[in-house]
């Protein structure tokens, strides 16, 4: 009974030391203005998301036109809307020249910060995030982003993070962050070759796969009513590999590099080239296959009658 009792009071304290730690988390999550600076290569974008009740009256497409005006003294925004969702608004500008410098992998932004965060107010709490691909290596500042205050969390996706969270009057202090990003591209030729080899391997798995079910079908015609599902079912791995090449474009930052390292259009067909190659294999083979199955049994057929 002691030691259950004991057990209970701990867990008590526990949770009424971890209820205000709680709520000021709640607390910034509702008040905190949110930015993001996507470096993705041929769209580079501010996203703002704005709580509506910061917004003070302020109509959505009085708050756009004054961010946009704001970014348009540095930058050429190009398409800018914004998106109404429960909670918050979300604006989205699209910077035609946020990288001013780029060349062989070797990239430069400059973001002056009272430009970017100006128009809100300086004790306002913000969060500021900094998304580029996985396979580009950055420094802003000529410094590591921790002694700035940015946190780089984990990321499953393509992108990876840079967070700052603080309020506003923080960035200013800091006036202008400059931005040095460099393709690492060894590890980017690594899996771009793992990427293209996922052609090979839906070529084999085609080849293997399509005579396999011809040979089954052929050897026990009586398996004929069952050919549909023996089709679909011959089909499951070459469709795995096409999953399994998207699935690892978008984990291992290629989706990205490839857009910061090649000219618009090279980097759109390396990334959907392979895959339109591996969705063409597919019925490609089994069509082929289907069709020779239909002669040989009808060979077969007429051999027998004859």
């Amino acid at each position: 009974m002691k030691k259950s009792g004991l057990t209970l009071i701990l867990f008590f304290l526990i949770a009424i030391m971890s209820y205000p730690m709680t709520t000021i988390a709640k607390n910034f999550e509702n008040d905190v203005v949110k930015v993001d600076i996507c470096i993705t290569g041929g769209d580079n974008h501010f996203i703002y998301k704005i709580p509506k009740h910061l917004h003070n009256n302020t109509p959505y497409y009085e708050m756009k036109n004054n961010i946009e005006s704001s970014l348009a003294r540095h930058w050429k925004v190009g398409n800018a809307h914004y998106e109404a969702q429960q909670s918050d608004v979300i604006y989205t500008f699209f910077i035609n020249d946020l990288i001013h410098e780029q060349q062989d992998g070797q990239m430069k932004v400059a973001i002056p910060y009272n430009i970017l965060v100006g128009m809100f107010d300086k004790n306002e709490p913000i969060q500021l995030r900094i998304l580029a691909s996985k396979l580009t290596n950055w420094k802003v500042n000529a410094k590591d982003w921790a002694t700035l205050g940015f946190e780089e969390p984990f990321n499953y996706f393509s992108d990876q993070e840079y967070v700052f969270e603080g309020a506003v009057n923080e960035l200013l202090q800091q006036r202008v962050g400059h931005f040095n990003g460099t393709v690492m591209k060894g590890q980017m030729v690594l899996k771009s070759v793992i990427y293209f080899n996922f052609m090979i391997a839906q070529l084999i798995a085609c080849i293997i796969l399509s005579r396999r079910f011809k040979k089954r079908i052929i050897e026990d015609p009586e398996t004929m009513h069952q050919f549909r599902k023996l089709n679909y079912m011959y089909q499951i791995i070459p469709l795995m590999i096409i999953v399994m090449q998207i699935v690892f474009l978008v984990m291992s930052g290629l989706l990205t590099a490839f857009s910061l390292y090649f000219k618009p259009g090279i980097d759109i067909l390396l990334i959907v080239g392979p895959i339109v190659v591996n969705i063409i294999l597919l019925p490609m083979f089994f069509v082929t296959t289907e069709s020779e199955i239909s002669k040989e049994l009808e060979y077969n057929s007429f051999g027998t009658g004859m």
